[in-house]
């Protein structure tokens, strides 16, 4: 029987290893704005494709994945109903570019918080990860135009 169970749970740290995510963040929200965005990259270590169909916080009323696109020369934020990551490749989320959106904060983000956040993958996978929450100045050598 040890070595059943061992097996499974080698297994279970096999399949976890298929997705990394690092430099997660998320922006400390500005006064009288209830929204914020949440950014990291995810690196897809397997030989499939794998998407994120969804994201999850209990901080805000509603979370989307959001993308950017160029319209009559402006840059416009959309909604996208998933994030595609290649395989044996990873996606950088980031300001200007792909999001998690955190809509209607049920309080206020600041800087040294930490938040939770579900990712939910279209093989049914779900990873829930803490992303801290870093103040608009340090996050803006981030962005680019």
């Amino acid at each position: 029987m040890k070595k059943f169970v061992l097996s499974i749970v080698s297994i279970a740290a096999v399949f976890g290893a298929d997705v990394e995510i690092d430099g997660a963040y998320a922006r400390a929200s500005i006064p009288n704005v209830p929204n914020s965005a949440a950014f990291f990259v995810i690196k897809n270590n397997s030989d499939k494709d794998i998407a994120i169909t969804s994201a999850n916080s209990d901080i805000a009323e509603k979370n989307e994945l959001h993308t950017h696109i160029k319209e009559n020369k402006m840059m416009k934020m959309m909604k996208i109903e998933k994030l595609v990551v290649p395989a044996k490749s990873s996606l950088e989320l980031k300001s200007g570019g792909d999001h998690v959106m955190l809509m209607g904060l049920k309080k206020e983000l600041k800087a040294g918080d930490e938040i939770s956040l579900e990712l939910s993958f279209s093989d049914g996978d779900k990873k829930s990860i803490k992303v801290p929450v870093k103040d608009l100045a340090s996050t803006m050598h981030k962005m680019q135009h």
